[in-house]
């Protein structure tokens, strides 16, 4: 009896002393719930039902009716009143679920911030606390041990006895821990599928898109289907040519995207290489360009926010909003973090919710993505996902990154002068070249260039002096 005794009383101890550890394992993330509104719901066929909005998800609105059925219809068959409801709710949702996982970022943040500013005092109660409980953990088995020597005859039994309720306790704790580690990393991730990433590119003929398990592959030849390069007026005498990548490499968007926990800001990173991937093939590079500038308030860009780099390939600096027209509400680019961008509408259509400091936000999918807009800095002012750095800052890249092939070495025949002005950028009949014409103080110049199937490429300089200089390069 007293073995027994001894037994109840160190066991009750020991549940004591680890209680606070399993129960503070159990903490994480809690959704809203939202106030359930009865109304009536009316249809365009005239139609009506009484029950409670359920959710919207690619634009199906479920609504649980009051004899507990559920109606399904599209969005755009409800009455505008509905509609607005619809919406309105949508949004209250989103502002919650950011709210919500902007509060635990922050906790994080200032979770690991205080770890490592009390990190000595931290380890020090720590190691004294661990040193307690397995003390009585210890004792625990000494005591089992003796209860089970002086009640179970088998040998093996005994110690087995002791053996279980040992590793059954430190399971119960590691799984615990196990828990808070998977519910953390689901809100802090976001993972998409290659079919829903690929869709974005599909109403555009000159892109082509393969996958794997962890990326969608993007290539296209780089010359946009719109005019290019009209309207420049600070030019560095480079022409867009169809690109052919080295190592035949394609742009990479990961289907799997993670919170950064000190998002990289495009004002101080990424002077080199793209940060995203628009529907149309073109890739899209920080809105400063080499020199620290904003590329369109310079005059380098065109009317589509583009122009030609040192490789002679074409390039946005702004977000494509224009291909808002064809993509309607699918992503009109990708940025290299993982998350989509749209244009001036959310996914579902609505009106653009107010974006965060890096010009995002979360969808009504609990998603979140970027938005571009007219004004500085047009795409994002940071990489919100994490991403893999090369080279130093700010002439740094994100990787993996394909790199241009270029067609010229060295620097390029000299075009500059006052007034300069691209006035056009017109293809060849045999579509094996352009001839880009512009005017410097009012005197019109022009280049005039081709290629042919063996790689040799031969440009036409007419200068605005009446000087013509032909160049031979082969890629």
């Amino acid at each position: 009896m007293k073995a027994q005794k001894m037994f109840t009383y160190m066991l009750w101890l020991v549940c004591l002393m680890a209680s606070p550890t399993v129960v503070q394992a159990h903490g994480g993330y809690h959704s809203h719930k939202t106030k359930k509104t009865l109304r009536e719901w009316r249809f365009k066929d005239h139609q009506a039902v009484k029950g409670w909005f359920v959710l919207c998800k690619n634009n199906q609105v479920w609504i649980e009716q009051t004899n507990g059925n559920i109606v399904t219809k599209p969005l755009n068959e409800f009455s505008t009143s509905d509609v607005a409801f619809v919406l309105a709710r949508q949004a209250k949702t989103r502002r919650l679920n950011q709210k919500l996982l902007q509060k635990t970022l922050e906790k994080k943040a200032s979770q690991k911030k205080t770890q490592k500013k009390n990190a000595g005092i931290t380890s020090f109660f720590y190691a004294y606390r661990v040193a307690i409980l397995y003390g009585l953990l210890a004792l625990l088995a000494a005591a089992l041990g003796a209860v089970a020597y002086q009640y179970i005859r088998a040998e093996r039994l005994r110690k087995a006895a002791t053996g279980v309720s040992l590793v059954l306790f430190l399971v119960l704790l590691g799984a615990c821990k196990k828990s808070e580690e998977v519910t953390t990393q689901e809100l802090l991730s976001f993972t998409t599928t290659a079919a829903t990433v690929q869709a974005a590119f599909a109403p555009y003929t000159k892109v082509t898109t393969s996958a794997d398990a962890n990326y969608v592959y993007v290539s296209s030849d780089q010359i946009p289907e719109h005019e290019m390069m009209k309207g420049i007026t600070a030019w560095i005498a480079q022409v867009p040519t169809p690109q052919v990548l080295k190592d035949d490499a394609k742009w990479s968007i990961p289907l799997s995207a993670k919170y950064a926990e000190s998002p990289i800001s495009l004002k101080d990173n990424f002077q080199r290489g793209a940060v995203a991937i628009a529907a149309n093939g073109i890739p899209i590079f920080n809105p400063l360009n080499a020199s620290g500038l904003v590329s369109n308030e310079i005059g380098e860009l065109d009317a589509f926010g583009g122009h030609s780099g040192r490789a002679d390939d074409y390039h946005y600096h702004t977000a494509p909003l224009h291909l808002e027209a064809t993509s309607g509400t699918q992503p009109i680019a990708y940025a290299f973090d993982g998350f989509a961008i749209y244009g001036s509408k959310e996914p579902d259509g609505s009106t653009m919710a107010t974006l965060d400091e890096y010009q995002g936000h979360l969808g009504s999918d609990n998603v979140y993505h970027y938005h571009g807009t007219t004004t500085y800095p047009y795409v994002m002012s940071a990489m919100r996902g994490e991403v893999t750095l090369e080279g130093t800052a700010p002439q740094n890249q994100i990787s993996p990154q394909p790199s241009a092939i270029p067609i010229r070495q060295g620097d390029p025949h000299a075009i500059n002068g006052d007034n300069l002005v691209i006035t056009s950028v017109i293809e060849k009949t045999a579509k094996n070249g352009y001839v880009l014409s512009y005017t410097i103080g009012g005197v019109a110049g022009s280049v005039d260039y081709s290629w042919d199937t063996s790689g040799t490429y031969t440009f036409i300089f007419k200068d605005v002096d009446g000087k013509t200089t032909t160049e031979t390069w082969k890629r």
